[in-house]
């Protein structure tokens, strides 16, 4: 059998997306079902090379002006764990607020993910694993 780059396209599968069902810090399942694309998605490596880019600008203009980059704040890196976990979370089900269900969109999820740390780290780890997005 050989090696088909057409089949076993990863990144195209990665886009496409992974549903997994959210577990309570517990163990236990929480009735919720979150689609996340993976990190090989184009998406999510267009992201990283635009933080990277940005902060190679960072250091650039520092070193132009004769100073160092300053370590990222705490907040910071925060805020940066959020968006990098919200380029990944495309959807989900089964999410309430007060007994009604909670759409997903773009701003709820970053409510959710900033609240939330371990939902942020369930997202990356689905998104990391890279056997969640076999190609078909």
């Amino acid at each position: 059998m050989a090696f088909d780059l057409v089949k076993q396209d990863f990144n195209k599968a990665a886009e496409a997306g992974f549903t997994f069902e959210l577990k309570l810090p517990t163990g236990e399942p929480s009735g919720a079902k979150l689609t996340v694309i993976g990190d090989m998605s184009p998406t999510v490596k267009a992201y990283s090379r635009k933080k990277f880019s940005e902060y190679q600008m960072k250091q650039s203009i520092a070193k132009r002006k004769g100073k160092e980059v300053d370590d990222l704040s705490l907040d910071e890196a925060e805020d940066l764990a959020v968006e990098a976990a919200l380029i990944r979370l495309i959807n989900w089900t089964g999410i309430q607020e007060g007994g009604k269900d909670v759409p997903f969109s773009k701003e709820k999820a970053r409510e959710v993910l900033t609240q939330h740390s371990w939902v942020r780290e369930a997202v990356m780890a689905e998104a990391a694993d890279l056997t969640n997005f076999q190609p078909k």
